[in-house]
Protein backbone atom coordinates (compact mmCIF):
# COMPACT_ATOMS: atom_id res chain seq x y z
CA UNK A 1 0.00 0.00 0.00
CA UNK A 2 2.83 2.27 0.98
CA UNK A 3 4.78 1.21 -1.92
CA UNK A 4 1.99 2.52 -4.25
CA UNK A 5 0.88 5.95 -3.00
CA UNK A 6 5.40 7.12 -2.78
CA UNK A 7 4.94 9.08 -5.70
CA UNK A 8 1.77 11.23 -4.07
CA UNK A 9 2.32 10.71 -0.95
CA UNK A 10 3.48 14.11 -0.26
CA UNK A 11 1.17 15.95 -2.17
CA UNK A 12 -1.56 14.14 -0.39
CA UNK A 13 0.06 14.79 2.98
CA UNK A 14 0.24 18.64 1.83
CA UNK A 15 -3.36 18.86 -0.12
CA UNK A 16 -5.30 16.57 2.85
CA UNK A 17 -3.70 18.52 5.71
CA UNK A 18 -4.26 22.02 4.10
CA UNK A 19 -0.75 22.67 4.63
CA UNK A 20 -0.27 22.34 8.13
CA UNK A 21 1.87 19.16 8.03
CA UNK A 22 5.10 21.41 7.27
CA UNK A 23 3.72 22.89 10.44
CA UNK A 24 3.52 20.12 12.67
CA UNK A 25 7.21 18.79 11.49
CA UNK A 26 8.94 22.15 12.42
CA UNK A 27 7.09 21.25 15.49
CA UNK A 28 8.42 17.73 16.07
CA UNK A 29 12.06 18.78 15.38
CA UNK A 30 12.09 21.51 17.77
CA UNK A 31 10.93 18.93 20.12
CA UNK A 32 13.65 16.44 19.34
CA UNK A 33 16.07 19.10 21.46
CA UNK A 34 18.73 18.49 18.56
CA UNK A 35 22.13 20.41 19.11
CA UNK A 36 24.76 20.89 16.21
CA UNK A 37 26.91 17.87 16.10
CA UNK A 38 24.10 15.25 17.06
CA UNK A 39 22.89 12.23 15.52
CA UNK A 40 19.43 11.35 14.93
CA UNK A 41 17.79 8.38 13.93
CA UNK A 42 13.93 9.28 11.77
CA UNK A 43 11.59 5.71 12.32
CA UNK A 44 8.97 5.01 9.54
CA UNK A 45 10.36 7.76 7.70
CA UNK A 46 8.77 7.36 4.20
CA UNK A 47 9.55 10.18 2.32
CA UNK A 48 12.05 11.63 4.33
CA UNK A 49 10.63 15.45 4.93
CA UNK A 50 10.82 14.76 9.04
CA UNK A 51 14.79 13.35 8.30
CA UNK A 52 15.47 16.67 6.59
CA UNK A 53 14.49 18.65 9.48
CA UNK A 54 16.34 16.90 11.75
CA UNK A 55 19.29 16.97 9.23
CA UNK A 56 18.75 21.28 9.33
CA UNK A 57 18.85 21.11 13.37
CA UNK A 58 22.28 18.90 13.21
CA UNK A 59 24.03 20.19 10.54
CA UNK A 60 26.92 19.23 8.66
CA UNK A 61 28.89 17.69 11.70
CA UNK A 62 25.97 15.27 12.88
CA UNK A 63 24.20 12.88 11.07
CA UNK A 64 20.64 11.43 10.27
CA UNK A 65 19.74 8.11 9.56
CA UNK A 66 15.70 7.28 8.20
CA UNK A 67 14.87 3.86 7.75
CA UNK A 68 11.57 2.71 6.50
CA UNK A 69 10.32 -0.64 4.85
CA UNK A 70 9.21 0.62 1.76
CA UNK A 71 11.37 0.42 -0.89
CA UNK A 72 9.47 2.57 -3.17
CA UNK A 73 9.68 5.71 -0.15
CA UNK A 74 12.60 5.50 0.78
CA UNK A 75 13.89 5.34 -3.39
CA UNK A 76 11.60 8.90 -3.33
CA UNK A 77 13.50 9.95 0.09
CA UNK A 78 16.95 9.52 -2.12
CA UNK A 79 16.20 11.17 -4.52
CA UNK A 80 14.92 14.57 -2.64
CA UNK A 81 16.86 14.81 0.95
CA UNK A 82 20.80 14.70 0.81
CA UNK A 83 22.81 14.39 4.00
CA UNK A 84 20.30 11.63 5.07
CA UNK A 85 21.74 8.15 5.37
CA UNK A 86 17.98 6.48 4.63
CA UNK A 87 17.81 2.56 4.75
CA UNK A 88 15.72 -0.24 4.60
CA UNK A 89 14.65 -1.54 8.31
CA UNK A 90 11.58 -2.71 10.48
CA UNK A 91 10.80 -0.49 13.69
CA UNK A 92 10.61 -3.19 15.87
CA UNK A 93 14.24 -4.63 15.09
CA UNK A 94 16.49 -2.00 14.23
CA UNK A 95 19.19 -4.48 13.82
CA UNK A 96 21.65 -1.59 11.91
CA UNK A 97 21.47 0.61 15.23
CA UNK A 98 23.58 0.48 17.73
CA UNK A 99 22.57 0.26 21.41
CA UNK A 100 22.74 4.32 23.08
CA UNK A 101 23.89 6.10 19.78
CA UNK A 102 21.64 8.43 18.66
CA UNK A 103 20.08 11.68 20.55
CA UNK A 104 16.88 11.44 19.56
CA UNK A 105 14.39 9.24 17.57
CA UNK A 106 11.17 10.69 16.01
CA UNK A 107 8.47 8.56 14.28
CA UNK A 108 5.96 11.06 12.33
CA UNK A 109 2.72 9.28 11.29
CA UNK A 110 4.11 5.63 11.71
CA UNK A 111 3.46 4.08 15.13
CA UNK A 112 -0.39 3.72 14.21
CA UNK A 113 1.18 1.55 11.41
CA UNK A 114 3.39 -0.99 13.53
CA UNK A 115 1.61 -3.87 14.48
CA UNK A 116 4.04 -4.35 17.53
CA UNK A 117 4.03 -1.13 19.45
CA UNK A 118 5.65 -2.48 22.66
CA UNK A 119 8.57 -3.62 20.56
CA UNK A 120 8.66 -0.17 18.20
CA UNK A 121 9.08 1.80 21.33
CA UNK A 122 11.91 -0.60 23.52
CA UNK A 123 13.59 -0.39 20.19
CA UNK A 124 13.96 3.41 20.56
CA UNK A 125 14.51 3.61 24.39
CA UNK A 126 17.51 1.07 23.38
CA UNK A 127 18.53 3.19 20.36
CA UNK A 128 18.30 6.54 22.52
CA UNK A 129 21.46 7.84 24.29
CA UNK A 130 20.75 8.44 28.38
CA UNK A 131 19.26 11.82 28.04
CA UNK A 132 17.72 11.66 24.99
CA UNK A 133 14.19 12.02 23.30
CA UNK A 134 11.86 10.03 21.65
CA UNK A 135 9.33 12.16 19.60
CA UNK A 136 6.19 11.06 18.02
CA UNK A 137 3.88 12.68 15.88
CA UNK A 138 0.42 10.97 15.41
CA UNK A 139 -3.11 11.79 14.32
CA UNK A 140 -5.62 11.57 17.19
CA UNK A 141 -9.12 11.20 17.47
CA UNK A 142 -11.79 13.98 18.34
CA UNK A 143 -14.25 13.40 20.47
CA UNK A 144 -16.47 17.14 20.69
CA UNK A 145 -19.76 17.60 19.73
CA UNK A 146 -19.61 19.53 16.55
CA UNK A 147 -15.57 19.43 15.62
CA UNK A 148 -15.30 16.02 16.30
CA UNK A 149 -18.21 15.24 14.10
CA UNK A 150 -16.91 17.17 11.54
CA UNK A 151 -13.33 15.67 11.48
CA UNK A 152 -14.94 12.37 11.85
CA UNK A 153 -17.01 13.50 8.12
CA UNK A 154 -13.81 14.90 6.93
CA UNK A 155 -12.06 11.70 7.57
CA UNK A 156 -14.57 8.90 6.47
CA UNK A 157 -16.31 10.82 3.53
CA UNK A 158 -13.80 13.96 1.98
CA UNK A 159 -10.77 12.19 2.46
CA UNK A 160 -10.76 8.81 0.69
CA UNK A 161 -12.58 10.38 -1.98
CA UNK A 162 -9.63 13.39 -2.20
CA UNK A 163 -7.66 10.55 -2.09
CA UNK A 164 -9.34 7.95 -4.81
CA UNK A 165 -8.88 11.19 -7.07
CA UNK A 166 -5.40 11.95 -6.83
CA UNK A 167 -4.62 7.85 -6.64
CA UNK A 168 -7.63 5.79 -7.98
CA UNK A 169 -5.52 2.68 -7.21
CA UNK A 170 -4.78 2.96 -4.23
CA UNK A 171 -6.76 2.08 -0.97
CA UNK A 172 -4.79 4.05 1.40
CA UNK A 173 -6.85 7.04 2.32
CA UNK A 174 -9.61 4.21 2.86
CA UNK A 175 -7.35 2.75 5.25
CA UNK A 176 -6.34 5.92 7.55
CA UNK A 177 -9.49 6.99 8.54
CA UNK A 178 -9.78 3.64 9.90
CA UNK A 179 -6.69 3.38 11.77
CA UNK A 180 -7.03 6.63 13.29
CA UNK A 181 -10.06 5.33 14.84
CA UNK A 182 -8.62 2.31 15.70
CA UNK A 183 -5.76 4.26 17.67
CA UNK A 184 -5.79 4.44 21.47
CA UNK A 185 -5.93 8.21 23.28
CA UNK A 186 -3.22 10.10 24.18
CA UNK A 187 -3.13 9.06 28.01
CA UNK A 188 -2.74 5.59 26.63
CA UNK A 189 -0.22 5.82 24.33
CA UNK A 190 2.23 7.57 26.77
CA UNK A 191 1.11 4.84 29.12
CA UNK A 192 3.08 2.59 26.77
CA UNK A 193 5.82 4.92 26.53
CA UNK A 194 6.30 4.77 30.12
CA UNK A 195 6.03 0.94 30.10
CA UNK A 196 8.69 0.52 27.66
CA UNK A 197 11.00 2.90 30.29
CA UNK A 198 10.24 6.71 29.12
CA UNK A 199 9.72 9.37 31.72
CA UNK A 200 8.73 11.97 31.46
CA UNK A 201 6.27 11.76 28.81
CA UNK A 202 4.25 15.33 27.44
CA UNK A 203 1.79 15.43 25.27
CA UNK A 204 1.51 18.64 22.96
CA UNK A 205 -1.99 19.33 20.93
CA UNK A 206 -1.27 20.80 18.05
CA UNK A 207 -4.61 22.03 15.72
CA UNK A 208 -7.52 21.76 17.57
CA UNK A 209 -6.23 18.56 19.06
CA UNK A 210 -6.12 16.57 15.17
CA UNK A 211 -2.58 16.05 15.88
CA UNK A 212 -0.61 14.83 18.89
CA UNK A 213 3.19 14.88 19.80
CA UNK A 214 4.27 12.66 22.57
CA UNK A 215 7.22 13.85 23.65
CA UNK A 216 9.60 11.30 25.40
CA UNK A 217 12.99 10.98 27.16
CA UNK A 218 15.27 7.82 27.68
CA UNK A 219 16.33 8.93 31.52
CA UNK A 220 19.97 9.56 32.17
CA UNK A 221 19.88 7.33 35.50
CA UNK A 222 19.45 3.28 34.75
CA UNK A 223 15.51 1.62 34.48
Amino acid sequence: MFDGIARFYDLLNATLSLGRDAAWRRRAVREAGLRRGGDALDVCTGTGKLARGLRGAVGASGTVTGIDFSTAMLAVARRRIPGVEFSEGDATHLDTVESSSVDAVTIGFGLRNIPDRDAALREAWRALRPGGRLVVLEFAQLRGPVFGRLYRWYLTRLLPRVGRILNPRSGAYSYLPVSIAAYPDAEEVSRWMRAAGFDPVRVIRMTLGIVTLHVATRPSSPR
